[in-house]
């Protein structure tokens, strides 16, 4: 019978080894069963941790969100769908029609929140100093986010609260502002953790402290 991991992949243990920040407890059940070409048992947990090279905070709010969602019942493994994330943009304000990712419109949207009405050409002297400081900082960020991340900092990503690879819905009430990096490491290693597991499967999420 397969046990269940109760620690990271030994790779991952190495001395120099990437810490991975999402991995599947009963790994071994959902690999066995998939050799074997039969169903497994029960839901996939997943184990999440923080990794020193994350904004802890951001990391905190997501292991929650996905905790709390797990114990609701409402995580399960999605159909894989790289156009899911699409929508049709009629264009406008510089941009040309066509088909964008939701969460690049919504990124835009932001960035013309905080720059309309000449929020962002604000000098020093009165007292909307500090809010444009505030927003310059946050719009720097949204700007950066487009490009590639290397590090924990250096921009902000639209981030689907409920993983669109755990059946969550896209749509803009599911979206909110995170650490660029934080979000797509998490991301990535979610989806490495859940490649044995079969579409539909439920899964349950545990926090490591």
């Amino acid at each position: 019978m397969a046990r269940k991991r109760t620690a990271p992949p030994r790779q991952t243990q190495a001395k120099g080894a990437k810490i991975v920040s999402a991995y599947l407890e009963n790994a071994d059940v959902f690999r066995t069963a998939k050799s074997a070409g039969t169903k497994p048992k029960g839901p996939a947990v997943l184990v999440l941790r923080n990794r020193p090279d994350f904004d802890k905070r951001d990391f905190e709010r997501k292991a929650r969100d996905l905790q709390r969602l797990g114990q609701e019942g409402r995580l399960s493994k999605a159909k894989s769908d790289r156009t899911a994330n699409n929508v049709y943009h009629r264009g406008g304000r510089g941009t040309k029609p066509g088909t964008r990712t939701r969460t690049n419109v919504f990124r835009d949207r932001v960035t013309r929140r905080l720059t309309r009405n000449k929020r962002l050409t604000q000098q020093h002297g009165t007292p909307e100093t500090n809010q444009y400081l505030a927003n310059k900082g946050l719009v720097d960020r949204l700007y950066d986010g487009r490009g590639p991340i290397t590090a924990r900092g250096q921009g902000l990503d639209p981030d689907h609260v409920h993983e669109l690879q755990l059946d969550g819905k896209d749509e803009y009430a599911n979206l909110r502002l995170m650490d660029a990096w934080t979000n797509r490491q998490i991301g990535s290693d979610i989806s490495v953790a859940l490649r044995d597991v079969p579409e539909g499967t439920p899964v349950i999420v545990k926090v490591l402290p």
